[in-house]
């Protein structure tokens, strides 16, 4: 699904909330040289110094910003899984899951997802970055670079059956993630060379604001012989199946981590990790809850008046359960053992949700019913009064 980036200027409401897909006009599952590619191609029709049209210097921003987000594999996850609400100073993604988990939220954030909004607005990303968006102002003495950092979670989500549930055999899952590039191993190309635009910085100066180098994305370096797989990147998106165990006690919008089988990590870097959310499609008869099962039990009036002996689907097999008389509409009943399984082993409950069928309305069934109210010993809402 692609977000094209049309020419015209939108108003600056409309403007300052754009996901950063659309602002790069590339689509969401792009890679690192589509990205790059896009924020070079837009960084140059909307420098400052070579388009003087109202607008542009937003623009520029805009495309910037943007690319500072998604070329980072890292933030790129968060944003993708969580939103806008990511590029907020002390964001913590950790206590954003536990959330969405006690609160049943969205699963995905990014552009067309239901879960902390997509929008971004534009201001807040700016201050995100902090002082490497004011000139440099208020920088301290050089310190030695950091060591890499791990390579990039990888979330997605994990569509899960009852039966998968509680079934002991994995589940296959394919899964995309950001590894060395196979054409150039990962190298980004031969002739490797600091970047003259910016003196090997990674970023220039546009007034008095500091960005990516347009010349090398943001690298601080060049190639001589640029690899045209990963545009320099050294980095691809490379699709894996894996089987997954479920644990036991699994539960709808739990997130299971799986150590390292995330994003390749960069110069000798650990791997990221895995994270998957699950989610529990949609079952003609069983609806989880927890560690417990609900099943609505369809039942005739005469059965909810005499009461009846019914027979139940259960995800062990049919078993036949006596519906008491004077049974009414909303009545729970519970069947011990036979939900999904929880964390010790045991198994929660099947709930049965008990529901009067009536007949369809017609001139028998207005006789019969009839009939029936003059049984009523009161009103059924004589509380009310």
């Amino acid at each position: 699904m692609g977000f094209p980036y049309g020419p015209r200027t939108a108003p600056a409401d409309e403007q300052s909330m754009k996901d950063l897909y659309s602002i790069l006009g590339i689509p969401k599952d792009a890679d690192q040289a589509t990205i790059r590619k896009a924020y070079k191609k837009l960084a140059r029709k909307y420098h400052p110094d070579l388009n003087k049209e109202s607008g542009a210097d937003d623009r520029f921003k805009e495309v910037t910003t943007a690319y500072e987000v998604l070329s980072d594999e890292q933030r790129r996850n968060l944003y993708d899984t969580f939103g806008a609400e990511s590029l907020k100073q002390g964001f913590n993604p950790d206590a954003a899951r536990q959330w969405r988990q006690a609160t049943g939220g969205g699963f995905g954030g990014g552009p067309g997802a239901g879960g902390f909004g997509a929008g971004v607005n534009i201001d807040d990303l700016l201050n995100a970055f902090g002082g490497r968006f004011n000139g440099g102002r208020g920088r301290g003495p050089a310190r030695p670079p950091p060591p890499p950092p791990k390579g990039a979670d990888v979330e997605q989500i994990l569509e899960c059956t009852v039966e998968d549930a509680l079934s002991r055999e994995p589940k296959i899952v394919g899964v995309r993630r950001p590894s060395p590039c196979i054409d150039c191993g990962g190298r980004g190309g031969s002739g490797k060379h600091g970047c003259p635009a910016c003196a090997s910085t990674g970023r220039t100066k546009v007034g008095d604001i500091h960005f990516p180098c347009v010349a090398c994305s943001g690298a601080g370096h060049r190639f001589q012989a640029e690899c045209a797989t990963c545009e320099g990147t050294g980095r691809t998106m490379n699709e894996e199946r894996l089987k997954v165990r479920l644990p036991l006690g699994v539960t709808q919008g739990q997130t299971i981590r799986l150590r390292g089988k995330g994003g390749t990590g960069v110069n000798g870097a650990p791997p990221g990790d895995l994270l998957l959310t699950i989610h529990f499609s949609s079952h003609k008869q069983f609806e989880p809850d927890g560690s417990h099962l609900k099943i609505v039990v369809p039942i005739t009036v005469l059965e909810a008046m005499a009461g009846a002996k019914v027979k139940i689907p259960t995800p062990d097999g049919a078993i036949r359960v006596n519906i008491p008389p004077n049974t009414t509409s909303g009545t729970v009943m519970r069947i011990k053992g036979r939900g999904l399984p929880k964390a010790d082993g045991s198994r929660g409950d099947l709930r049965l949700v008990l529901h009067v069928n009536v007949p369809e309305y017609g001139p028998e069934a207005e006789e019969a019913a009839t009939t029936l109210e003059h049984l009523y010993a009161t009103s059924p809402r004589s509380d009310w009064d």
